[in-house]
């Protein structure tokens, strides 16, 4: 049996070796296919408290496509769940962002120096929201417990409507789950 298998075998891997190094299966031609496209995006991403607060990071881009990952504390939890948002969302949140004066917030609340945080709790999540261009990347960190700055009430409203446009809710799930409630 063996003096079958062995020219058998030699044979076959003769046959691979002259294979080119630019070979493709037909089964997965052209999936992986050059170099994947950049894109203008939105970021809303939020981080772990001390308690069971929702951790994740959803990305929208410029084709209305958002993508959720999931880390804690959340319905959808570990890797990505993509779907499409209605016509035009991408640039509702980028109107949003505008309306509420998205540039005109400092980095970071509190910054490295925490002069503009004039209070602050211990224990809560922070709220990272971004967009991401082709020629300008933005970002404003707010930690939740930094209480009173200037502009708090706008930056909230916006999140709130950003929110909204998202509509991330069965993605999220409710927080009873996490409470040991029933729903």
């Amino acid at each position: 049996m063996s003096k079958i298998l062995y020219p058998l075998f030699a044979a076959l891997f003769f046959v691979a070796g002259c294979a080119s190094d630019d070979y493709e299966p037909w089964v997965t031609r052209g999936v992986n296919a050059g170099i994947p496209e950049v894109r203008d995006s939105f970021t809303l991403e939020r981080t772990a408290c001390f308690g069971f607060c929702p951790v994740y990071k959803v990305i929208v881009d410029d084709r209305d496509i958002l993508e959720f990952q999931g880390k804690r504390f959340v319905k959808e939890e570990g890797g990505a769940v993509g779907k499409r948002l209605p016509a035009g969302s991408y640039d509702k949140l980028r109107a949003i962002a505008a309306a509420h004066e998205f540039d005109d917030f400092d980095a970071a609340y509190p910054n490295d120096d925490a002069s503009n945080c004039p209070q602050r709790a211990t224990d809560a999540p922070t709220v990272i929201v971004g967009f991401e261009k082709k020629e300008k990347t933005r970002s404003v960190r707010v930690y939740e417990g930094c209480i009173g700055f200037e502009g708090r009430d706008r930056f909230d409203a916006m999140v709130a409507a950003m929110d909204a446009i998202l509509d991330i809710d069965d993605l999220v799930g409710p927080r009873e789950d996490f409470y040991g409630a029933k729903e």
